[in-house]
């Protein structure tokens, strides 16, 4: 099982694509945490590494952190990395941080694999639709089949 954790207040601008890909990918579970109304940016970086951390704590997960100073890996190289996380990790979070990231030194205990969707930014609601097409994707490449065409 694939758990995505995202700090975001909404999806509106790709929402009807977004349930779309949920609604195909039956083993998926979105957790939204609501990103911190602060003016401070250090107190809005303290309070979102807090729900995170409060999730990853609640279950021995493998979590994996999507930020764009990590490695990229293609579709294929991502559906690899997945299948082989499986073997020895059933459940998986994949996590998309707030607007001002997070507190590395809280986090990072917790977080067994950091990964870049690209070295471009993204806005989140835009992150989460792309995570979830390669998601379907793997899906697609382990039944061999190609959706696109």
């Amino acid at each position: 099982m694939i758990q995505l954790i995202i700090v975001s207040d909404w999806f509106s601008h790709f929402e009807k694509v977004i349930n779309e890909y949920i609604k195909r990918l039956n083993k998926l579970k979105i957790i939204k945490i609501k990103s911190e109304k602060s003016t401070e940016k250090a107190r809005i970086i303290s309070e979102e590494t807090k729900s995170i951390k409060q999730i990853l704590e609640k279950e021995k997960w493998y979590n994996i952190y999507l930020d764009i100073l990590w490695e990229s890996l293609s579709s294929l190289e991502f559906h690899n990395t997945i299948e082989k996380l499986f073997l020895h990790n059933p459940k998986i979070n994949i996590i998309i941080w707030g607007a001002y990231w997070v507190d590395y030194k809280i986090l990072n205990p917790l977080i067994n694999k950091k990964l870049s969707l690209s070295k471009m930014t993204f806005p989140h609601s835009m992150s989460l639709l792309i995570i979830l097409e390669q998601i379907y994707r793997i899906e697609n490449i382990k039944k061999n089949t190609w959706y696109h065409h």
